[in-house]
């Protein structure tokens, strides 16, 4: 089964510093067979300055089997990016993997086996790794993957908090097909994609604990940027407004309560900006 199915990496970067190849190293260190694992590379919004710095890191590792794509674009954006690695992607499976995180040596090799050839989602366990305390945390990923290890068949619904995000995981190419990323959302972009996608998910498992994909949490990030709550409610509405969509142009297809989930955690989410940001508005 190693052997037959093969995991298409994407991995989008932007501006990247040295966190990119202590990502990519990660992937050359995998225990599985390198024949398995297809490396796409996506360079996007500056690329002069980085780009040939990158085909060098890349031809230094040409003997080691991996086969490798590196593409680049001008245009902005990690949804962009990573659609572009879609349309490339040859694999069984897709695997997104951020520029400032990392896996453990034994991710992929751990996730294909798990896959018994058969899954849809293939879910791994997730650490952050805080950079101003030097140390290791769960999150609310951590504690999802605690919760419904020893179940013998996850659900959409018990499964619903590894779905707001597209990385830690396998998820089956033939589930996604022609369906990308949004590139009109920079926040809840993967929520997003993944609730698009989840009409086609039925077997979902979960690798063992040791699986681990690493989170750099940094205080620069996307991500953590606070923005105004108004500006913020608005863009959690917009994207309730999406799911709404999703849901009734691809009625009765989609799974009701999980889709309400989705809206609810929308919701939820501009509770907790504005009390936490109650000033900023």
């Amino acid at each position: 089964m190693m052997e037959k199915h093969k995991v298409s990496i994407i991995i989008p970067t932007y501006k990247p510093g040295e966190y990119l190849y202590e990502c990519l190293d990660s992937i050359y260190e995998q225990t599985v067979s390198k024949q398995c694992i297809e490396l796409i590379v996506v360079l996007n919004g500056v690329v002069n300055g980085y780009k040939d710095a990158i085909q060098s890191y890349l031809d230094g590792k040409e003997g080691m089997g991996i086969k490798t794509n590196f593409l680049f674009t001008e245009t902005p954006g990690v949804s962009n990016a990573r659609n572009m690695g879609l349309d490339e992607a040859e694999g069984d499976y897709v695997a997104f993997v951020d520029d400032d995180d990392w896996v453990s040596p034994n991710y992929f090799a751990n996730l294909i086996e798990a896959s018994s050839g058969d899954a849809d989602i293939v879910e791994a366990n997730v650490k952050g790794y805080d950079e101003s305390s030097a140390c290791y945390v769960d999150d609310y990923l951590s504690v999802a993957f605690e919760a419904i290890k020893h179940r013998a068949r996850p659900t959409l619904l018990s499964a619903r908090s590894f779905l707001s995000s597209s990385c830690c995981k396998l998820i089956r190419r033939s589930v996604i097909g022609d369906r990308r990323f949004d590139c009109r959302y920079r926040i809840g972009e993967d929520s997003l994609f993944m609730t698009l996608i989840s009409n086609g998910i039925d077997k979902i498992r979960l690798a063992t604990s040791d699986t681990v994909y690493y989170r750099r949490i940094r205080k620069e990030s996307a991500s953590r940027k606070k923005t105004s709550a108004s500006a913020f409610a608005a863009g959690q509405l917009r994207l309730v407004m999406e799911y709404l969509k999703i849901y009734i142009k691809g009625f009765p297809r989609y799974n009701t309560p999980f889709l309400a989930t989705r809206i609810l955690a929308a919701i939820r989410n501009i509770v907790d900006y504005v009390r936490k940001y109650k000033y900023n508005i």
